[in-house]
């Protein structure tokens, strides 16, 4: 069936062991209720990127909101961080919470600053996946504000970026 009934897609989400008492149930349910092949579109994306089947139910049962992203939205969150970033695609299948951020307002725009505070030599390495789950609050205090010299530019750089629209980023 191209349609899954309510009751096979909840035995599905219990058989992979989410408990209905918990939140993440209703978000793994809601993901496997949608059709078939549109489930097969989004795994086929990340299989492009290489992850095995195993790999993407893996992250899903930890995860599950990686696969109510569209499967332009996992796309381009792959292509700016492989791609742009040289990230290796499977450090999405260690933190899939990625996968949900804006790469407008939050991605693009603070790997600016981490690129910039890279190549200046103020940071010798960065934990990308922390550097972009943080709260803006943190994020600012820790890259922006704390290089007084580069502040100003930092800021600035950060701010452009996100007002840019996003065909003029890359």
């Amino acid at each position: 069936a191209e349609n899954p009934t309510f009751q096979h897609s909840v035995r599905e989400v219990m058989e992979l062991g989410f408990r209905p008492n918990k939140t993440l149930f209703l978000v793994a349910l809601r993901a496997k209720l949608v059709r078939k092949s549109l489930w097969e579109r989004k795994v086929e994306v990340y299989r492009k990127w290489g992850w095995s089947q195993e790999v993407v139910l893996s992250t899903f049962v930890r995860n599950p909101w990686c696969m109510l992203v569209s499967e332009g939205k996992i796309e381009a969150m792959m292509e700016f961080c492989v791609i742009h970033l040289g990230w290796d695609a499977l450090l999405f299948a260690k933190y899939p919470v990625l996968v949900a951020l804006s790469l407008e307002k939050r991605v693009v725009p603070r790997a600016a600053v981490l690129q910039f505070l890279l190549s200046k030599g103020l940071v010798k390495d960065v934990n990308w996946a922390s550097a972009f789950l943080v709260s803006d609050k943190i994020f600012l205090q820790k890259f922006v504000v704390s290089y007084e010299k580069e502040a100003d530019q930092l800021l600035k750089l950060y701010e452009e970026k996100r007002d840019v629209p996003r065909e003029e980023r890359c």
